[in-house]
């Protein structure tokens, strides 16, 4: 039998501070948007004093990032662990959908900082370019499921994968967008079917028959 590891009482202490002011962050952010929350609001609210903020984040922006990454990091995961090859392009598309928008409810705060993620980047180059950069990641992956659900003979052969990346990841985002915006008429769940029987039938009809 392998003996567990334990992780050092030190290190988990650290993790465990690390996630608490995330965790805060995102509540003050979601609160008061990135310009307005302080770290005075955010150490407050996580229960450290600025000493164990400066021990894990150099500044706010840092501290953006790292919210930012681990939640983009989350949802390319879902879409990773969504896909089956073996199984139908309906099969898949409804798996990866169910996966992306169950991230808003595990998450209820996600909708509003994922509009304060782009209004932030809106009125500044630097972040702008940088989560640019992000979105071209996750894009690329996207490009690599497809390119080997097209290997596999489940995708039209004549697809333009990075067109259909792009249009993927804005049905997602822009369905999660709505959502937040007018929750009574855009309901994630009740989209998962529709946008499963038409992005299926995009990605599988070819063209020019």
């Amino acid at each position: 039998m392998v003996p567990t590891l334990k992780v050092p009482p030190r290190r988990r202490r650290r993790e465990e501070t690390r996630a608490r002011l995330l965790e805060a962050a995102t509540s003050v952010l979601a609160r008061s948007g990135f310009e307005r929350a302080t770290l005075d609001e955010i150490v407050r609210e996580a229960g450290f004093s600025k000493g164990a903020f400066y021990v894990h984040f150099e500044s706010k922006d840092d501290l953006f990032w790292a919210m930012l990454e681990e939640r983009i990091s989350h949802q390319q995961e879902a879409f990773r662990g969504a896909v089956d090859y073996s199984k139908s392009m309906d099969d898949n598309v409804r798996t990866i959908l169910s996966a992306a928008f169950g991230l808003l409810g595990e998450d209820p705060l996600w909708g509003s900082l994922f509009m304060e993620f782009h209004a932030h980047a809106a009125r500044n180059e630097k972040v702008r370019q940088r989560l640019g950069a992000m979105y071209e990641a996750w894009r690329q992956l996207i490009v690599d499921i497809l390119s080997v659900s097209r290997e596999a003979g489940r995708m039209r052969k004549d697809a333009d994968l990075e067109l259909m990346a792009t249009v993927l990841v804005a049905t997602v985002e822009g369905s999660i967008i709505q959502s937040h915006l007018a929750p009574e008429a855009v309901r994630l769940e009740e989209m998962v079917e529709p946008l499963t029987r038409t992005l299926s039938e995009w990605l599988t009809a070819e063209t020019g028959q």
